[in-house]
Formats: structure tokens, C-alpha cells, sequence
């Protein structure tokens, strides 16, 4: 997402003068009547995010039974405030860094019934889900009475209504995730060269700083810290360039940015490459371009006050690897994903008994052991199909001076249809002498993440008309 770099870019740096959009800026040290430049900022963000949680499902009867149908719908409230630091070095070169500070994050999940005249059922004409024809119900990936996290007295049984809804709520999560860290360099500038655009060139490095998020189910008697959590554990490193011209009352601009993400120590993205044919390891990676425009109705360049109105739109690539997806608390620690990390010792975990404990035993860690000496509890997070997030952003830039600037807008996004559960069978190895066109079950060559029960084709798990909304409020001072 270009949310954090987009906030270091746009509240960082004042120095340049007012040749110069938001992404531009850069602080700039030792010039005459400009001795050194410190920059503090904080914003806020509060996100709103809602997506349709489809499935595919296949009745058993053969391929062509396979069908696309409705599930849940996935609703995240997010609270966040961002410090920024920004110090110049030289002339235009600037050092800066921001940390996230997530205040509250919940999640809920419901059955999806949007449709004006809801008809259930398990047929080609149902457009809404209940308890009767949810497959995730089906499957015991969620229990009948729902899952309430919030509740960690009893969290079991608290949505039996026929008619209910809402069938899982997320624990409330907090902290830090990363601290991102970069150098910026101004090669081009307006200011100094008028018939020049201004050209930034930065690397940037966010490094995991929160402990692991994680999600257990046992929260009346057991230890839930990983659930109040909202690191990912992910390393990314990368670099971006932005470029921007004003001419007269415009200043378009234009940026890009690649990232590269390496998982941290203690994350859930396990290595289990040394007993399996596992395809990812890493988390996805991330690159982008943003196009947009200031607009400058009003301006007293002298006393630095400015009011412009800007407007942009931008398109990331996320490719590549794994991830915490909208559903990873679901399937995490779900006694209908367990299974062995080892492929050569699949038989000696049994889906079947681990299930029927966690029934007459809801949220009991024994499943695990009742349903073998191999089975190993499934963390949620899940190979991803790349996708595409394309967004619109636009608000209002306030310069009460030189020496402080409020911004204030709203950004949107949405996703591409994408699976969520897209962990391959595995690779066929001729050398071992199997079938070299078929992956052998029981065998190194089987992926030791896949769980047929969701990466099966007929049973993968897909996101699709998400709504990512974001309001914010900036506030810079510079000295």
C-alpha cells in the first residue's frame, strides 16, 4: 500500500520553496540563510475496509459441478496514528523516519445476505448465505455457534440464532509493526533551476519491530497475548523516485516505488523447505506508480501560506509470495486445517479425530494430539495470488506559514479478485522415481503448507469487491 510511504513523503520535508508538491519536498541543511532544517509531523488515519468473501465449491460430482458461490463479508476498523522525523543533511539531501502506532484494530465476519430479496439454500439460485449453506460451516472451519474473540469467558455458542449474521469477531489488536527508515536525495530542483522539474530519488527500509500476530482460539485458559498483536514480522526494503513540475496554479507529479519483502526472525512465514517441495517462503512484495496534481487556487508565496486542493491516482502490484489475508484468523488454528508440516508422516495425523475432539471439546488445544503425534496447528497465514490494488486519493493542503501545514483527505482502494488460498500440490521429482507429471502423496514432493481442505481446486477461498476507505489529518511543523 502507498498509505505510509505517501505519509512520510507528503508531511515530510518543507525546505524547497513553494515550487514543489507535496511529494517532492525534501529537508535541506547548510545553505546560505538556511542553516539546518528539522521537520516534525504526526497524522492520523482511521480505516474502514469491507470485502466479499467468496468460494469455490464443487459438489463431488465431477469439474464441471464446480461454482464460484457467496460466503462471508469481511469488516475491519482501524485506528492509526503515525510520528514523523525528518532531519536534512546537505543541500537537499534528507534523512527521515515514521512509525505506526496502530491504536485499535477489530474484525468481524458475517454471512453474506446484500441481496435485496435474500433466497438461501444449497442451489445455483441462492444469493445469501446462512448457517444451512455456508461452506466454511460445512467444512468446520468455523463452528455452528460462531466464534467471539472479545469474549474470553465464552467464546463458543455466542451466534446460535437461526437468523444471525454475524458469526466471528476478531480479538481487538494494537502496537507496533514496523519503523521504516530512508535517505532521500533532491537531484533536480525547481527552486535552484526554474525550467527543471524537482526530482527525488530515496531508499527506504521498514524493518519489523512488533512481535508476531498470532490467533488461538484457547482464551479462556490458555496464553492469547499473539492475539492482541498486529506485527506481521516482515522485513522490506526498496527504493522509489518522485517527480513533480509547477507551472503557474498546477503541480503534477508523478511516483514509483518497489519493495522487497524478506520475512524477520520469529515470524509465521516457516521454512519448511528441507522437508517438503514448499513453493514460498517470503511474504509478497510490493511495487507502485501514483499520478496526480496539486491544484493552487490561492497562494501568498512570502509569507509561505499556500492553499491547494490535490488529486491522484495510483496502482501497486502485490506479487509473489505469502500473507496475513482477510481471512487468516478464520483458518488460523481451526481444527478442520490441521494436518502435518511433515508430507512423509501425513498418516500419522488424523483430520477426521482431531475434529471430533475439538467438537465435544470447542477450543481445547488437545485436538492437536488426539488427532495424532504429527499433526501441527495451521497459523493462517496463506500463499496469496498476485493482484493488483488501485486507489483514489484527494484532499486539501494548508501552509499557515513557514513553519507549519495541515493535511487533510480521504483515500480509497480496491483490490482485483484474487484467491487467498492458492498453496500449490507441490513438485514432481522423476529422480526419486515417481511419476515425474504427478506429485506423489506422502512424499517429499508434496507442498508441507497445503491443506486440501482450502487449496484444493473446488475449495480455494477469493476476496472481491473490496471497499478500502481511509480519512486522515496531517500536521507538520518545521524549524
Amino acid at each position: 500500500m502507498l498509505a505510509p510511504l505517501l505519509g512520510a513523503l507528503a508531511i515530510a520535508g518543507a525546505s524547497q520553496s513553494v515550487h514543489a508538491a507535496e511529494v517532492t519536498r525534501v529537508a535541506s541543511s547548510f545553505e546560505e540563510g538556511n542553516q539546518f532544517d528539522i521537520h516534525f509531523g504526526v497524522a492520523y488515519d482511521f480505516n474502514y475496509k469491507q470485502a466479499a468473501v467468496l468460494r469455490e465449491w464443487n459438489a463431488g460430482v465431477d469439474d464441471d459441478s464446480t461454482r464460484l458461490v457467496k460466503d462471508l463479508i469481511f469488516r475491519q476498523f482501524r485506528h492509526t496514528i503515525t510520528p514523523t522525523v525528518e532531519i536534512g543533511l546537505w543541500h537537499d539531501l534528507a534523512i527521515y523516519a515514521t512509525v505506526p502506532v496502530v491504536l485499535a484494530d477489530t474484525r468481524t465476519y458475517e454471512f453474506d445476505q446484500r441481496a435485496d430479496d435474500c433466497v438461501f439454500g444449497d442451489s445455483r439460485d441462492a444469493n445469501c448465505v446462512n448457517k444451512a449453506n455456508s461452506t466454511t460451516i460445512r467444512d468446520g472451519i468455523i463452528p455452528n455457534g460462531g466464534f467471539d474473540a472479545t469474549n474470553n469467558g465464552d467464546p463458543f455458542g455466542q451466534y446460535t440464532g437461526d437468523s444471525t449474521e454475524l458469526i466471528f469477531s476478531g480479538p481487538a489488536r494494537r502496537g507496533f509493526d514496523q519503523l521504516h527508515v530512508g535517505l532521500k536525495y533532491g537531484i533536480l530542483s525547481q527552486r535552484t533551476r526554474s525550467h527543471m522539474p524537482n526530482w527525488l530519488i530515496g531508499l527506504e527500509g521498514r524493518f519489523a519491530v512488533g512481535r508476531a500476530m498470532t490467533f488461538t482460539r484457547d482464551i479462556v485458559n490458555g496464553q492469547s497475548d499473539g492475539n492482541g498483536r498486529v506485527g506481521r514480522r516482515i522485513h522490506e526494503l526498496g527504493a522509489w523516485t518522485a517527480l513533480s513540475r509547477r507551472y503557474r496554479f498546477l503541480d503534477p507529479y508523478f511516483l514509483a516505488f518497489w519493495r522487497q519483502s524478506i520475512r524477520a526472525s520469529d515470524s509465521l512465514f516457516e521454512d519448511y523447505s528441507s522437508v517438503g517441495s514448499q513453493g514460498n517462503v517470503n511474504p509478497q512484495s510490493t511495487a507502485g506508480l501514483l499520478f496526480g496534481t496539486e491544484i493552487v487556487p490561492w497562494e501568498r508565496a512570502a509569507k509561505g501560506m499556500k492553499v491547494s486542493v490535490y488529486l491522484s491516482g495510483s496502482a501497486i502490484l502485490h506479487y509473489g509470495g505469502r500473507g496475513y489475508s482477510e481471512i487468516w484468523e478464520l483458518l488460523a488454528d481451526s481444527p478442520a486445517l490441521v494436518g502435518s508440516n511433515d508430507p512423509t508422516q501425513t498418516d500419522q495425523c488424523s483430520r477426521t479425530d482431531a475434529m471430533a475432539f475439538a467438537v465435544e471439546n470447542p477450543g481445547d488445544p488437545g485436538y492437536l494430539a488426539a488427532g495424532g503425534s504429527s499433526c501441527n496447528k495451521f497459523e493462517g497465514v496463506t500463499d496469496l495470488q498476485d493482484f493488483g490494488t488501485f486507489g483514489f486519493d484527494g484532499g486539501l493542503n494548508l501552509h499557515l506559514g513557514k513553519h507549519a501545514r495541515i493535511n487533510l483527505g480521504v483515500r480509497g482502494n480496491t483490490d482485483t479478485r484474487h484467491f487467498v488460498t492458492f498453496t500449490n500440490r507441490g513438485k514432481a521429482d522423476a529422480s526419486s522415481g515417481g511419476d515425474p507429471d504427478r506429485v506423489d502423496p506422502n512424499t517429499v514432493e508434496v507442498n508441507p503448507l497445503r491443506r486440501d481442505v482450502v487449496d484444493n481446486v473446488g475449495r480455494r477461498y477469493m476476496i472481491d469487491d473490496v471497499v478500502d476507505l481511509h480519512g486522515y489529518l496531517r500536521v507538520l511543523l518545521t524549524f
